[in-house]
């Protein structure tokens, strides 16, 4: 029998599986795609800086014809994917995910997803559908250090309350102006109400500087 691909639901870190689904049929194609960035130095040597991975879709087939029952019931349980977990205080953060198929796996937060409807029963109820899952990357700490390429000499920082990115390039580079660079690394998309509730107790990577 073909393995069947799957997407968890992970836990809030990106790493315990919470939940498990299976596809009703295996995707008939996919692509992904990675990038080295490389950047030139004044001495006009190339530097490798980081791996990063493009945003990832797959179209799955769905089909309850046989069974004379709402093709929904199956494809809401992905659509739901893209619904928060409600935390304390009632804030909300993105289901992170992993699609997993043949040894391939993608880790990403679900952005969007498409049902078309192409096979009704005689009540208009929706029997066969064809569902696009669009994924944006998510990775933990410690896999955009190994991808930043900093593990073999790596430089780290722990997030505490009343940090700043200023003060941190301070304190780690000798140079105020290198904030942007370890907003960059780690992502941090707000960099000016750093640090949040959730950035205390982070480990953030310190760029090397030449």
């Amino acid at each position: 029998m073909a393995e069947k691909a799957e997407i968890h639901l992970l836990d809030k870190d990106g790493k315990n599986v919470q939940k498990k689904i299976k596809v009703m049929f295996n995707p008939t194609e996919y692509t992904f795609s990675e990038a080295a960035e490389i950047e030139k130095k004044k001495n006009g040597q190339l530097e490798f800086k980081k791996m990063s991975r493009s945003d990832f879709s797959v179209t799955l087939f769905f089909d309850s014809y046989e069974e004379k029952e709402d093709v929904r019931n199956k494809t809401n349980e992905i659509a739901d994917l893209l619904k928060p977990t409600v935390e304390g205080q009632e804030k909300k953060r993105p289901n992170i995910c992993l699609f997993a198929w043949g040894g391939f796996a993608y880790k990403g937060i679900i952005t969007k997803v498409d049902q078309k409807f192409i096979l009704f029963l005689d009540s208009g109820i929706p029997v066969r559908a064809d569902v696009t899952i669009a994924f944006k990357c998510f990775e933990s700490d410690e896999e955009l250090e190994k991808k930043a390429g900093t593990e073999a000499c790596r430089k780290l920082w722990k997030v505490k309350t009343g940090d700043r990115l200023d003060l941190i390039a301070h304190f780690a580079l000798r140079d105020v102006n290198q904030w942007r660079k370890i907003a960059e690394i780690n992502k941090i998309i707000n960099p000016i109400s750093f640090p949040e509730e959730g950035d205390v107790g982070r480990t953030i990577i310190i760029p090397n500087i030449y």
